[in-house]
């Protein structure tokens, strides 16, 4: 499974099947996914870091990640026939 899709289904794991239904169908879902753990690898590493600019970057990556965590959620929503939901 895609790395991507793997940090998507843990951030959202009573979303699982229609993350993976939307995967399976959608490279733009997946790029979004990979965008989404690629952030969050990001700040895990900026939380640890020494540099003088840490905080802004730890604030930068938070806020992306929080964009992209919407984006995904718009998707999965989008993705569900509303006699669904």
């Amino acid at each position: 499974m895609d790395e991507g899709v793997t940090a998507v289904r843990r951030q959202f794991p009573a979303r699982i099947k229609a993350i993976d239904d939307l995967s399976a169908r959608s490279e733009d879902f997946r790029e979004i996914c990979r965008d989404f753990a690629d952030a969050q690898s990001a700040l895990q590493k900026w939380n640890v870091s020494t540099d003088p600019k840490r905080d802004e970057r730890v604030v930068e990556y938070q806020e992306l990640i929080a964009e992209l965590s919407k984006e995904i959620e718009g998707a999965l929503d989008a993705s569900v026939p509303p006699t669904a939901r």
